[in-house]
């Protein structure tokens, strides 16, 4: 549902989400801030890309975990910066463009539910944001 709400920036973009979403159990959660946090990543790994860039949403299980993961084939996150992305007013983006309060609030988000996000940048090839959240957890 959060990437139909998102995919009007895309194709205004021309950038391709493709989802591939695996089996995973129901869990328990507050779905609200949990897409919250989704279109924060999708937004971002769509702003990240260029014209017909593209962006993966995945879901899978990886043992106690439920994940979430959402890939661009963007620019990348300077390595010299990627330390500071989940701080406060951090940004990359340029000047009026974007809080810099998006990761951060999904990084609260996040770990209110017990979990953690990853992520994995290439310079020059793209990010890999990876949602973790434990399984069972009320």
């Amino acid at each position: 549902s959060t990437v139909n709400i998102i995919h009007g920036l895309a194709k205004k973009k021309r950038v391709e989400i493709e989802m591939e979403l695996g089996q995973i159990l129901p869990l328990t959660c507050a779905m609200s801030r949990i897409n919250q946090v989704v279109m924060n990543l999708l937004s971002n790994a769509i702003d990240a890309c260029r014209e017909g860039g593209k962006v993966k949403v995945r879901t899978y299980e990886d043992g106690d975990e439920i994940c979430i993961a959402v890939s661009d084939n963007g620019a990348g996150i300077d390595t010299r910066v990627i330390h500071r992305i989940f701080d406060p007013f951090f940004t990359t983006k340029p000047q009026g463009e974007g809080t810099g309060l998006g990761l951060s609030i999904s990084h609260g988000i996040v770990l209110d539910h017990g979990g953690k996000i990853d992520v994995l940048s290439v310079p020059g090839e793209g990010s890999t944001f990876t949602v973790r959240l434990p399984k069972g957890r009320t």
